[in-house]
Parts: structure tokens; sequence; C-alpha cells
């Protein structure tokens, strides 16, 4: 828990981004929102049936034309800012190469599109920057894995890292995680390159982590199937869409926990650069080298955490990816056994343009999945 003596400019709102009813043809039930609120006890939540889904009698009433009034209606009907706040929203699921995305819009309902009409591209043009999202989401589930090539940074801002189907960080099949330990419904497996979070940050691409249920049966916001955090200004529609178009979101297993990562006082989803240019490297022991050396210290990036858990924090994690590392490593390992962890230190081995985000664990299980989460990314600019 966090006490302020004054109202923050902005605080952390918790909603369940990702959820299937009975319109969906793998989905079940009704009243997702009442359960989102009073159940759950969620600031937010969004709405995501399949809209390649036709109504089958007596099977899924199912998602297109003839009830999108009725659907986005429901939506605006448990719309209440300040206490509960609903998207308007669907899920797009493309086959490979292009995965599947959930649609998001600011406002009013934008356009149904089905996968069985258009592609992703189409379905970006068709959408307008600032006022729709697409998120996707399993991209490390075999055989759906997408291919990060084809892009539009200003629709795809986020990612979904974690669900209830697993985790889309790394591909790494033993971890506890992973699809291949999650239990989820259907038995799955790991895509083994290319598509992970770790890959499409590596790749160019600037997207911050949520994570969410993918829940199949109108019950979000389990406490280990995947929540969103989003720092906003206050809860409404429109500022807990632009916290997730600015990119200050994290997210974790289903616990609320409460992650500030920093890195030279820029909080996560940031792109920054150092306030001088990185001196190029210098080999040797000459004044000219040490000077350099001396130099690329004081510019090395400063990190500023604060983490307060739901139970014993077990360990906390800040990976790097520069191009010379050739792919995310862990450079700062640290063990808090507490509850609640301060800590500040800085990068001494940066020596390049650079990206950062922080993961950690808790010690003990919900419901037999590890707690874990996930900051968003800072990016690095070393100015050279």
């Amino acid at each position: 828990m966090e006490v302020f003596a004054e109202r923050p400019a902005e605080q952390v709102w918790w909603g369940d981004l990702h959820s299937h009813t009975e319109h969906s043809f793998d989905g079940v039930g009704s009243g997702v929102f009442d359960y989102a609120r009073w159940v759950s006890g969620l600031d937010f939540h969004a709405m995501t049936d399949h809209s390649n889904g036709p109504a089958r009698e007596g099977f899924t009433r199912g998602l297109g034309p003839h009830v999108w009034e009725e659907y986005t209606a429901a939506t605006d009907a448990h719309h209440a800012p300040g206490e509960f706040v609903t998207l308007h929203a669907y899920e797009a699921s493309f086959p490979a190469p292009w995965g599947h995305h959930n649609v998001y819009f600011r406002g009013a309902p934008g356009p149904l599109l089905s996968p069985s009409e258009v592609t992703l591209p189409e379905l970006w043009a068709a959408l307008t920057a600032g006022e729709a999202l697409t998120i996707p989401h399993h991209t490390n589930k075999f055989p759906q894995p997408l291919d990060w090539e084809a892009d539009e940074p200003a629709l795809r801002r986020n990612f979904e890292i974690y669900s209830a189907h697993g985790l889309s960080e790394a591909y790494d099949p033993s971890h506890p995680l992973a699809f291949e330990q999650s239990g989820f419904t259907n038995r799955s497996t790991s895509a083994r390159t290319g598509v992970s979070a770790q890959d499409a940050w590596m790749q160019g691409l600037r997207l911050s982590t949520i994570a969410a249920s993918d829940d199949h049966r109108s019950q979000p916001g389990k406490p280990h199937w995947g929540l969103a955090a989003v720092r906003a200004p206050e809860l409404t529609r429109e500022a807990i869409f632009d916290g997730l178009h600015a990119r200050r979101t994290y997210g974790t297993t289903g616990q609320r926990i409460l992650l500030d990562f920093r890195v030279n006082d820029a909080p996560m989803g940031s792109e920054i650069a150092l306030e001088a240019p990185l001196p190029e490297p210098c080999a040797g022991t000459s004044p000219e080298c040490g000077e350099r050396a001396a130099a690329t210290a004081a510019l090395a990036p400063r990190f500023d955490v604060t983490v307060h858990g739901t139970d014993v924090i077990e360990a906390v994690e800040i990976l790097r990816y520069s191009e010379p590392d050739g792919g995310f490593r862990v450079i700062h390992d640290l063990r808090p056994n507490a509850l609640d962890f301060t800590w500040s230190g800085r990068d001494g081995g940066f020596r390049d343009d650079a990206i950062y985000y922080l993961r950690l664990r808790q010690r003990s299980a919900v419901r037999g999945r590890v707690v874990m989460a996930w900051s968003s990314p800072v990016w690095v600019n070393a100015g050279r």
C-alpha cells in the first residue's frame, strides 16, 4: 500500500483487458462487467469477444453486426467514470503471421472488423491513431506465433506478456509459467524463436507490458491469471486509454504489486537520451582513455526501484539488451526477502544504446502459479 499526504498526479489503476463471454465460439457466460467490478474489485475492464464468431444455435451468440449495437450498449451501460471504467473492445484473431490482437477504443466504438474480411495491416488502416489501440497476446503460443515484421507504432504500443495461457516474455519451455506448464484448457507449447516480447524489443518495437486473464468463462480478474496496471491521473475511459497509449503500464500474474521502475528519473515506457553523447570506446591506459572511461561511468544510466509486494519479494532482476550483448541479460540480481523494497544503482557495463526492464518474483505461489510482475522497458539512446 502507498499512502500520500496529497493526491498524486498519477496513481495505479487495476484492470483486466481481455475476457470472453457467450459471444465467443469458445466462451460461456454473461455478466462479465458485474463480475469484474463487484467480485474481482477491478477499476476497469474490457470485454473482448472474437469478431469472427457467427451465432450458433444453443452454443454461441456470436459477435458481428447482428449484435454489435447490443454489445456496445452493454459496455456503455456499465461505465461509471470515477468508479468503474469500461472500454469498447473486441478480439481480432488473425492466423500467422499476424497473430491475435485485441482492439480497444478511446471513446465511442469504432468499426467491428473480422479476420475473415481484413488483414492486420488493413485493420490498422481502418483505425484512427490516438483513438484506437491493438494489443497482441500469447505470441509465444505454437502454432499461432506472430511475425513482428509488420508494425504500426501509432496503434500497437503495448504487449500482453502473460495470461492464463502462459508467458510470452521469452522462449523458455521449462519456466513455471510457460505454455507447457500452465495447465490452461488444452495443453500448448512455446514457439521457438522470434515471437516473444524480448524478440519484439530487440527488433526495435516500442511496446509496454500489460497482463490479462484471457478468461473464457465471464470471470475476469482471477488472482493468478494476469492483471494490467495503468498509471493515470483519474479513473476515466480517456485517462486509462491515454495511459496505455503513453506506455505507462506494467503487468502482474494477478497480484496487485505496486511497482515503480525509473531510469534517469524517466518512468517505465519512456524513451530517453543521455545528457551528453557517450564517448567512443578507447583501449589502453593512456590519460585520454582514462578520461573517456570516467565520462562513460558518469553517464551510466541510473535505476530507481520501488516495490510493495503482496507477499515476500524473493527476487528483483534488471535486464538489459544492447546490441553488443546479443540478447537480454540480467545485470542486477537483487534478493530483497521483504514485503517492501527500494533500491538505486547504475549500469556499470553501459556502452551503447540499451533497453532496460525489471521483473520480479514473490515467494509464495497463488493457486499453483508463481507470482511475478514485469515492468515496461525504458529505451536509452547513447547519442553516438
